[in-house]
């Protein structure tokens, strides 16, 4: 199992109800279309919001532990990454919009993506699909992972983006965030059997130390 090294850093708490959510939940949005459509700026407001709390335990800093938090970094993500009539359907509108943010921002992060083609000739391996998330698993870097179509693999929902926070390379089988909840499902049974495109994104962040090197 390759895993990230503080999934604690996801685990929230809303003040007024104490209610506990493991990981985002585009519920959290106020307007209706944003909780409707807003699972893509979500799972890129995630990815960012894990480098955060990283670098908060790296200078001996308290973890953010309300749930507005990461509430707060969704919406500003909704401006970056803004869901059109399908929704943030495609890995490009999340990979343009992260790369907007970066821009706008200062951030010091690469984009990684790997895309799964609709046609089953054109995919990836499951080994080329299972380096890429593993890669970025032992950088302690999670993966967003875009959904179309679950195939066979009920246990994540279609149309759908989550982030990815542990794999079994050898069952197939990962652990994510989503609905504020740890989920399980087989990613390699849903890499051969979707029916639509879908694909995978990761932030690359610098090592340790190097974190203002590429700055202005």
């Amino acid at each position: 199992m390759t895993a990230i090294l503080f999934p604690e850093a996801m685990c929230l708490v809303d003040p007024a109800s104490g209610q506990v959510s493991w990981g985002a939940n585009q519920e959290w949005y106020g307007d209706l279309w944003q909780r409707k459509a807003g699972c893509g700026p979500t799972a890129a407001a995630s990815l960012l919001f894990y480098q955060k709390q990283k670098q908060r335990l790296m200078h001996r800093q308290p973890l953010l532990s309300s749930r507005q938090n990461l509430l707060d970094q969704m919406n500003e993500l909704w401006n970056y990454i803004t869901p059109g009539h399908g929704g943030v359907n495609r890995v490009s509108m999340f990979t343009e919009g992260l790369e907007k943010y970066r821009a706008e921002v200062k951030e010091n992060f690469e984009v990684q993506a790997l895309e799964v083609a609709e046609d089953p000739a054109q995919r990836p391996q499951w080994t080329a699909v299972s380096q890429f998330l593993e890669e970025a698993l032992k950088r302690d870097e999670p993966a967003a992972f875009l959904n179309l179509c679950a195939g066979e693999e009920k246990r994540i929902d279609d149309w759908h983006w989550v982030m990815i926070s542990a794999l079994d390379p050898q069952t197939g089988v990962i652990t994510f965030f989503d609905e504020s909840q740890i989920k399980e499902a087989d990613l390699s049974l849903w890499l051969r059997t979707t029916t639509k495109r879908g694909g995978f994104v990761t932030l690359r962040w610098p090592a340790p130390g190097m974190e203002m090197a590429g700055k202005d």
